[in-house]
């Protein structure tokens, strides 16, 4: 009878020391986890803390302002012409291209030139209606307006390009909505060259 109940007395006590082992691991395997989430959730806000928020815009900016600012975002140097910093016309660089922007804060739209970026001698009459014909093709194709002047004193005929926009702060991603209008002009450039090129190897071919 004594060793019934010493060997259940040592089965209880192992019985005990079983569970209380099998609680210790779910313990230390639930404080592990509790562990892991914590710092995956310090790691989270880390990262959250480290993102850039988006820049936000105030909805009531005029055109002109919104337009000074856009172009600092876009890391352009501006400077404006003449003494009225209001109305002044704003001259800008980008890509190596001289720009000119016309506009107010009243003004909803904004007028975008490059001026003078082509030139033919007035007096070459074949490249003169190369370049009417390449202006007229241009147009019909892009968005961006390519003009001719001439110019009597220095016997030249000057190329130039203009485009009007939607300028308001409504517009999302405005910086790069700014930046893929001006690459159209350089894309006006390109295609006046190319229909160029390609009326002169037209030409020879049939002389």
């Amino acid at each position: 009878m004594e060793i019934v109940l010493a060997i259940a007395a040592v089965t209880i006590v192992l019985f005990l020391m079983m569970r209380y082992k099998g609680k210790k691991e779910e313990q230390e395997s639930n404080d592990a986890a509790d562990k892991i989430m914590q710092d995956v959730n310090e790691q989270a806000q880390e990262e959250k803390g480290n993102i850039m928020e988006p820049k936000s815009i105030n909805m009531n900016i005029g055109t002109r302002d919104l337009f000074l600012q856009t172009l600092v975002r876009i890391g352009c140097q501006y400077e404006i012409v003449g003494d009225d910093a209001d109305k002044g016309d704003i001259s800008f660089g980008y890509q190596g291209e001289n720009f000119i922007a016309r506009t107010n804060n009243n003004f909803r739209y904004l007028h975008l030139y490059d001026t003078y970026w082509g030139r033919i001698d007035m007096y070459d009459i074949d490249e003169f209606s190369r370049l009417r014909k390449a202006v007229n093709e241009s147009n019909l194709n892009n968005s961006v307006t390519a003009v001719y002047t001439i110019d009597k004193e220095s016997s030249t005929v000057n190329v130039h390009s203009k485009s009007v926009i939607l300028f308001i702060p409504q517009i999302p991603d405005i910086e790069n909505y700014l930046r893929l209008e001006l690459n159209e002009f350089f894309r006006v450039h390109n295609a006046m060259n190319s229909e160029m090129n390609k009326l002169r190897e037209t030409e020879k071919k049939n002389s």
